[in-house]
């Protein structure tokens, strides 16, 4: 069995409830912006370096947690991370891991980067006690933004999961391979 791209109907879900979460925290973040002449500049500024942070930096500490699963394994010296640029400033990267690998430690894998999500929560919440009022709608921003950005990652883990442990996994990058254990 090949799992690839997420389908249409599983990112269309996905899309449609992060956009409705992303519409009412950008409000929010515009709403804490002081009322002045440059609070749309601000604002679209703000935004842009969010953008452009996770772009680059959060795409590459996605990538690296998912190999988080496999360090301190036979696995962890065949696993490789290929960065790419898309549209010159957004960083694009998949990793692929030579041989088989156990249900856990995929299903490890493939959750890793949710601590991202987790890690930009935390930030917002810690830095709302002293940073202006617009940080952690920002921050929840982005961890919508990390959660859409798992959407192949969630995708894989529902097309396995019936299989779990009776099954053998190959995951090239592109798409995770599946053969049922003898």
């Amino acid at each position: 069995m090949r799992v690839g791209d997420a389908d249409r109907q599983f990112s269309v879900t996905i899309l449609l409830v992060s956009l409705f979460g992303m519409l009412y925290l950008a409000y929010w973040v515009y709403r804490e912006i002081p009322v002045a002449g440059w609070r749309v500049a601000h604002f679209l500024m703000i935004y842009l370096v969010a953008v452009l942070l996770y772009a680059n930096l959060g795409v590459w500490i996605h990538e690296q947690l998912h190999c988080l699963a496999f360090r301190g394994t036979a696995l962890e010296k065949r696993t490789r991370i290929s960065f790419s640029r898309k549209y010159i400033l957004a960083l694009r990267g998949h990793y692929r891991v030579e041989g088989v690998i156990e249900y856990r430690t995929i299903r490890r894998a493939l959750m890793a980067p949710f601590g991202l999500v987790v890690a930009l929560v935390a930030m917002g919440l810690i830095g709302s006690l002293f940073l202006p009022g617009w940080w952690l709608p920002l921050m929840l921003s982005m961890a919508v933004v990390g959660v859409v950005d798992m959407t192949h990652d969630l995708y894989w883990i529902s097309g396995i999961h019936k299989i779990g442990d009776k099954g053998r996994y190959w995951d090239n990058g592109r798409e995770l391979l599946v053969v049922w254990k003898d």
